[in-house]
């Protein structure tokens, strides 16, 4: 309490220093207990811990089961209440965004120790890859008992297939991140040549698929999302915090009209998850917004971060993101199954008894979930770590691109038929195993400092 009566703007000042020196001491003891580096930017963790339950609520909702004879299909599809709701729901740009922050950060500590761009994709690509390997092996374990079952054929088929969608997102993170090193000097060197070559490569991949009708779409798998990326090194670099709050939000304001008018009057679709598939230039444009509100905002989230249970919460999603965003789709089939066994109805999709349904089976999945996060990091850790072997950049590309192309077996074909499920999940596994051992060279280890970088590499 302070005393000083006659300077009452002084008091006010030590009670403020107070506060703040309190705060920093709780922080401080979190960021101990869970090794947070000090200089680890947690405005980013804050944005990944938020739209993760979004993503996952999203795909929950989007699980539509009914229909004669029984079929899974997207229940939200032209479900117009929601298509106005995806501007601002629609977050997968923040997930880019936040990972082009990381990923710049890794490879620069990385290339500050001496290690090459081969070591750097050999991480990334185990990290990514490793759990897939885990989840579609159950994934397809819960599908084969519903068919031993007795489960409808057509409807495990059709179930499976969506299931698979949400792997969509390693492939490409994993393309993005593998470009990282080439990326970040484009970025040090040629800043906004590179911005607008992505900018003007994805606009014309949408002039000649949709005006002409040329099969060209899928090229904005990379082109938006490595735009997406490149705004990461930009906050990264400081060059939004640089800017005035006035001219962020104008900035900002731009990108959503420009939305807008794609949408009125060039025939994109004002829902954000048609635009997403695959992604347009509305989609960059709402990474361009978004990147702006978001630095507009990290000064009040970091402030909100330096709350002990806010930090505590973004760390538990921290850890256990990955598993999160992989394991609720193997949620979703246990809960299916479950209900299939039990003989529970599937009430029509979108009627009122689906809606009051809905929360019951958020909540399921959230329990599966739950459980997953309690057991699935413990037979992770069985995994054994990367061989410390210099491993030639040409061999970790190879094996990085068979993984790639497992997944995306998965993704255009499903778990099943079996055959296709076993090939992918075969490929995939066959990639992984060969980027934990390496080679061919003999085994060179790393010094102990870059060692402490490549743990910490790993686990973000």
């Amino acid at each position: 309490m302070c005393h000083n009566r006659r300077r009452p703007a002084e008091c006010r000042r030590v009670r403020r220093r107070t506060r703040e020196r309190r705060r920093r001491h709780e922080r401080g003891g979190v960021r101990a207990q869970v090794r947070i580096p000090e200089d680890r930017d947690l405005s980013i963790d804050f944005a990944r811990a938020l739209c993760l339950p979004v993503v996952v609520l999203l795909h929950a909702l989007q699980m539509g089961i009914g229909g004669e004879p029984l079929r899974a299909f997207n229940a939200l599809d032209g479900f117009e209440p929601l298509a106005w709701a995806t501007w601002p729901l629609m977050i997968m740009p923040v997930f880019f965004i936040c990972g082009g922050f990381a990923s710049i950060t890794q490879w620069r500590r990385l290339r500050g120790h001496g290690e090459t761009v081969g070591h750097y994709l050999r991480v990334r690509a185990v990290r990514l890859l490793q759990p897939v390997v885990s989840v579609t092996a159950a994934v397809g374990l819960v599908l084969a008992l519903m068919l031993a079952f007795g489960a409808d054929a057509g409807f495990v088929e059709s179930f499976a297939f969506r299931l698979a969608e949400p792997l969509w997102f390693i492939p490409v993170y994993l393309i993005c991140t593998a470009l990282v090193p080439v990326m970040s000097w484009l970025h040090r060197h040629a800043p906004w040549p590179t911005y607008l070559g992505l900018a003007g490569s994805a606009l014309l991949v949408d002039v000649l698929s949709r005006a002409l009708g040329l099969p060209l779409g899928a090229l904005n798998w990379v082109f938006v999302w490595l735009f997406a990326q490149q705004l990461g090194f930009g906050l990264r670099d400081g060059w939004f915090a640089r800017r005035p709050p006035w001219q962020l939000g104008a900035i900002a304001a731009g990108a959503y009209g420009f939305i807008g008018l794609l949408v009125a009057a060039f025939g994109y679709s004002h829902d954000m998850l048609d635009n997403l598939n695959p992604p347009s230039v509305a989609i960059l444009a709402l990474a361009l917004g978004q990147a702006c509100l978001f630095a507009l905002l990290q000064p009040a989230i970091r402030r909100l971060v330096g709350h002990r249970a806010v930090l505590g919460v973004v760390v538990v999603f921290g850890v256990y993101g990955m598993v999160i965003y992989l394991w609720h789709t193997f949620a979703m089939a246990v809960v299916t199954a479950t209900q299939l066994a039990l003989g529970l109805p599937f009430p029509p999709v979108l009627s009122p008894a689906w809606w009051a349904t809905r929360p019951a089976w958020v909540v399921a999945i959230a329990v599966v979930v739950a459980a997953c996060c309690a057991v699935v990091p413990k037979l992770e850790r069985r995994w054994p770590k990367p061989v410390d072997r210099r491993t030639p950049l040409a061999a970790v590309v190879v094996w990085a691109v068979v993984g790639i192309v497992g997944v995306g077996v998965f993704l255009t074909m499903g778990y099943v038929p079996w055959q296709h499920g076993v090939t992918a999940w075969s490929l995939v596994a066959v990639a992984v195993i060969a980027l934990i051992i390496g080679g061919p060279g003999a085994r060179t280890p790393l010094p102990p400092a870059a060692v402490d970088v490549a743990a910490a590499a790993r686990a973000a």
